[in-house]
């Protein structure tokens, strides 16, 4: 595994983590919790998986290649904790 290939990594982590931040924030901000916390989830969730494909679609097939699953996986745990911390955070502010 090469050096590009582990920043390219910790680019993909350190974008979820922030990306998990702005979900939570959103989601308390705009109420997204509400009827119930699955909606607010679904929704997380849904964001998430539509960054990994948009992600897949405009990395060279190369790149891709050498992440391999950790294009998806990479900053998975983050993007959740973040999120429910932030949301945390945010919901408390308000």
């Amino acid at each position: 595994m090469g050096d590009a290939a582990l920043r390219l990594e910790d680019k993909l982590y350190w974008a979820r983590f922030l990306g998990g931040v702005v979900m939570g924030a959103l989601t308390a901000i705009l109420k997204l919790y509400e009827p119930t916390i699955l909606l607010g989830v679904a929704l997380a969730a849904a964001a998430y998986i539509i960054s990994a494909i948009i992600l897949r679609s405009i990395l060279p097939s190369e790149e891709r290649s050498k992440l391999g699953r950790r294009l998806y996986l990479s900053g998975a745990t983050a993007y959740a904790a973040m999120w429910i911390i932030s949301l945390i955070i945010v919901f408390n502010i308000l």
